[in-house]
């Protein structure tokens, strides 16, 4: 999991790195979109992150819920 989360956030950089870099280019200014898109690539990466965190958490949350209920359900037939 931690390596995905570390490939969603250089893809989102390198992908708003080269549409910036590709912008620069074609317009002839060179560092503003690079830098631009970059920025706004990393933000995506985070974004994205924070989702991939969100879903670890929520289904960590539920196998420990499933979890404890199968406990349960075992003390309840011991008794």
């Amino acid at each position: 999991m931690a390596w995905r989360m570390v490939i969603e956030m250089v893809s989102g950089l390198g992908i708003g790195f080269g549409i910036g870099l590709g912008l620069d280019a074609l317009f002839g200014t060179m560092p503003i979109f690079m830098v631009l898109f970059t920025m706004l690539g990393f933000a995506a990466g985070v974004k994205v992150m924070l989702r991939s965190a969100k879903e670890m958490n929520e289904d960590r949350a539920a196998e420990q819920a499933e979890t404890l209920s199968v406990a349960d359900e075992e003390d309840d037939r011991r008794d």
